[in-house]
């Protein structure tokens, strides 16, 4: 097989080729554009066809040839028809096209007996071929022009593959005219045959992967354009470059959103470049165009006029349209609204425009989501200022009572216990014995009181105060606790056992007075042990590591466990164990503050083991 006979083959395979395609997506489809496409490129199948079937049979049939040569003629018709429904056709341009087509078909069936025609008959056949070429060139570089993304390629590779085909025509023309020159237009005709042909077959049945690729370099570019926009414009943004991304993308001449508001409605957004652009009430999800693409969540489109239903029939009027596409402005999680993009002419490459549309909308459905999102974040930061706000009324109405508590309430509670000893001192012969047991127990309600007073300021400051974290070791801290205790009961037979490295971060002064509390508890309820032992260390818990304190004396019931760390709350009387119940309370406000959890577990009569984590 010769170089010349390959690229014959591989011309007439790939003309084929796209006539199948065509004539599948109009089958799929069934609009009107799609068939006269298929119409377009069946020429060529039909004319391949003729060809292989004269080289099978040997027959050199001049009447196939003849209807070849026919259909390829009719061919720069066919694509004006193609024209027709992205761009408006003169009159006289589409009548002159039909005479040429006419003249052409009757000066080939006159001389159809002829081995060629006249050099002026094949000069005319020339110019209304290379005419109608180049008038479908223009067309289609002008919806190039007037459009973005996948469209404006398909339609530049469209031109080109008209432009190669033009210049076939005319180097075979000279072929005719110049003999000389057959050689090198032969060589020409048939490089611009295949290229021609590659062309189509990427204008008008591309690959899948090269429409995807051209839709992503325009998402990005339009990614670029809703970068870096302020929170407060955010929605208002996010729109308006949905909808001028929309109208450059698909060469359209408006485009509107319809967004779903807070009332259960539909409400068209009216455009700041298209005023009228607008309609009264709600947009009907129920009928019509944009009630299909609402209802099913699917984009759709209305080609003719014939499509639309009354809504959309105003709103087209209205931009002067013939074309509407609804898609969509929804995330798996919500449905926004729907894009409406109106086109002067029917869109040759819908699918993609659809597409384009598609990534558009869904882009800007999660940037509507993010705004949403900001926005409930601003509202929860609001009331969390707001709330904070009031804590700190709170704290500093907190403060004023502290000091109220620590200067009024103390200067009462002195008097009582001063007049009370001076009773006792000064008229203990005038009181009996059970005045004086009066007097004493008084002395011994203000000093509770005194200590109460002290306990809950401790409480309150511990819970206000700001913290500092470092890194503590513990174990110092609780030998020093517990060399205190053993100071101010010297008598006592204590064992204390304190474990080495325990070291965590926090507050060093706040965990002070958690193992003050602690350690303190444990010696008060170890009171009544003849050989009394306390242990400080380290131990797992649920998969968790936590310090524990751990003793041998009076214990408690697990039944009262959650009442160990409130407020006022104890589980022994006072005439056993003397205090306050507010310690404890205390360790777990100190532990909580720290990120941590505090517990305990105990049995009467066995000891209590109190637990705390801290990250």
């Amino acid at each position: 097989m010769s170089l010349t006979e390959f690229l014959t083959l591989m011309t007439q395979g790939l003309y084929f080729l796209i006539a199948l395609l065509t004539v599948a997506d109009y089958l799929r489809y069934r609009d009107r554009a799609r068939l006269d496409i298929a119409l377009s490129f069946g020429a060529f199948a039909a004319i391949v066809l003729f060809q292989r079937v004269n080289q099978l049979t040997s027959l050199q049939s001049r009447w196939l040839s003849l209807l070849g040569t026919l259909i390829f003629v009719a061919h720069p018709y066919l694509l004006l028809r193609v024209v027709k429904h992205f761009r408006p056709v003169g009159v006289w341009t589409h009548r002159l096209a039909l005479v040429g087509l006419i003249a052409s078909s009757i000066f080939l069936l006159i001389f159809i007996s002829t081995t060629s025609l006249p050099p002026l008959l094949t000069v005319v056949i020339i110019v209304y071929f290379v005419s109608l070429e180049g008038y479908a060139v223009v067309a289609f570089v002008h919806g190039a022009l007037t459009t973005s993304g996948v469209t404006r390629w398909r339609f530049r590779l469209a031109a080109a593959g008209s432009g190669l085909l033009a210049a076939l025509i005319l180097f075979a023309g000279l072929n005719v005219i110049f003999p000389a020159l057959r050689d090198l237009s032969a060589l020409l005709s048939q490089l611009f045959a295949i290229l021609s042909g590659l062309c189509y077959f990427l204008s008008f049945s591309p690959p899948r992967l090269l429409s995807q690729a051209s839709q992503l370099f325009e998402l990005h570019r339009f990614l670029r354009e809703t970068r870096g926009q302020s929170t407060a414009e955010h929605v208002s943004n996010v729109l308006d470059n949905l909808r001028l991304a929309a109208t450059r993308g698909t060469g359209g001449v408006a485009a509107a959103v319809a967004l779903w508001d807070d009332t259960d409605r539909l409400r068209l957004q009216t455009p700041a470049e298209h005023p009228k652009l607008s309609y009264p009430s709600d947009l009907s999800t129920s009928e019509g165009v944009i009630g299909r693409a609402w209802r099913k969540r699917r984009p759709t489109f209305a080609l003719t006029p014939a499509d639309f239903g009354p809504v959309e029939a105003q709103l087209t009027a209205t931009v002067n349209a013939r074309t509407l596409y609804v898609v969509p402005i929804a995330t798996a999680e919500r449905m926004w609204g729907l894009l409406l993009v109106f086109r002067q002419a029917y869109s040759l490459f819908t699918t993609d425009d659809i597409n384009l549309l598609v990534l558009f909308s869904e882009h800007s459905a999660s940037l509507l989501d993010y705004a949403a999102l900001l926005k409930e974040q601003h509202r929860l930061i609001g009331q969390l200022s707001q709330r904070t706000a009031e804590l700190e009324a709170a704290n500093k109405e907190l403060e004023a009572f502290a000091y109220s508590v620590s200067h009024d309430l103390r200067a009462p509670l002195r008097a009582m216990d001063g007049f009370s000893l001076a009773l006792l001192e000064d008229y203990t012969g005038r009181l009996d014995a059970e005045g004086q047991d009066y007097l004493r127990r008084v002395r011994a309600a203000t000093r509770t009181m005194a200590q109460l007073i002290d306990d809950l300021l401790e409480l309150s400051r511990v819970t206000r105060a700001e913290m500092r974290r470092d890194a503590v070791d513990l174990g110092p801290l609780a030998q020093s606790i517990a060399a205190e205790l053993q100071t101010m009961q010297p008598e006592r037979q204590m064992e204390v056992i304190i474990a080495d490295g325990l070291n965590t971060q926090g507050d060093p002064r706040l965990l002070r007075v958690v193992l003050e509390n602690l350690l303190s508890n444990a010696w008060k309820f170890t009171g009544q042990q003849p050989q009394a032992r306390i242990a400080f260390g380290l131990a797992e818990q649920n998969g968790q590591t936590a310090y524990f304190v751990r003793d041998n004396g009076a214990g408690f019931d697990m039944a009262y466990a959650d009442k160990l760390f409130g407020v006022f709350q104890r589980l022994h009387r006072a005439d056993e164990f003397p205090g306050t119940g507010v310690g404890l309370a205390t360790v777990q406000r100190i532990i909580h503050r720290h990120g941590g959890r505090v517990w305990a577990e105990g049995a009467v009569g066995q000891g209590a083991t109190f637990y705390f984590t801290l990250p």
